[in-house]
């Protein structure tokens, strides 16, 4: 059963064609891995899901309901309930500077689902557990390494308790030492099926953790399969050439 379809998705910057038709199925508790050069729209595609960008034309559907259909979206009153069933974690870690990292973490929930306090902080401080950072709850983003701010980046998406998480080249901003607690992180998710889409530059990561490989080129989507069928036996002379590129 598909958590979200997207179909036939046409995203242009003024007369740059950025997203030329994209089609593609996530099957609840999948890992999908977006690979591909710089400029191939991957990252666009992926806030077009969540309508960080709208989209001039396709259909895109979370969990049976219509976030845009043929390009005209759902109003924004309907949207919203929609919409939060999607975490997404940036290259950047976005997080309040003012605030500490438990509060961080509690914000939405209080805020926009109108959590309980008590019951929030009680979810905060289990996820911060499972992120490794039950002792840095009190601390501020400044006072943390790129890695602690990227985890607390996660945890605090986990607590809307999305059904789908994106996370757009979550460690493209770390140094090779911070990366591995963050994919570690993913990777516990993945274990516990949380459906995720993530668009990465780390080929190991795609080849351990995911179910399905996307490569996207100029806008398309080239090829899509297992890992082994993309990783290892790629089909499209483009895909051949990228991964030669990458993994030499």
């Amino acid at each position: 059963m598909a958590i979200l379809q997207a179909q036939n998705i046409i995203k242009s910057f003024g007369k740059l064609e950025v997203l030329k038709g994209i089609n593609l199925s996530v099957e609840k508790g999948e890992v999908i891995a977006v690979i591909g050069p710089s400029g191939s729209g991957k990252s666009t595609f992926l806030r077009c899901l969540n309508k960080l960008e709208t989209v001039q034309n396709g259909t895109i559907i979370l969990d049976n309901d219509y976030i845009v259909k043929d390009g005209k979206y759902t109003k924004d009153k309907d949207l919203k309930p929609i919409l939060s069933k999607m975490g997404m974690v940036f290259q950047q870690f976005n997080l309040f500077p003012h605030k500490s990292v438990l509060q961080n973490v509690m914000e939405a929930p209080v805020i926009v689902n109108k959590q309980d306090k008590e019951e929030a902080k009680q979810n905060a401080l289990k996820l911060l557990k499972e992120v490794g950072l039950s002792d840095k709850t009190e601390s501020y983003p400044c006072n943390l390494s790129g890695g602690q701010q990227q985890r607390v980046a996660i945890a605090r998406a986990l607590a809307m308790d999305p059904q789908i998480m994106l996370f757009d080249e979550p460690t493209s901003a770390l140094d090779p030492e911070l990366t591995g607690e963050v994919l570690n992180v993913m990777k516990d998710l993945a274990k516990q099926k949380m459906t995720m889409i993530v668009v990465t530059h780390e080929i190991g990561f795609a080849k351990e953790v995911a179910s399905k490989v996307i490569f996207m080129d100029e806008g398309h989507i080239i090829e899509e399969g297992t890992p082994k069928d993309v990783l290892e036996n790629p089909k499209h002379e483009r895909t051949i050439k990228f991964l030669q590129r990458v993994l030499n």
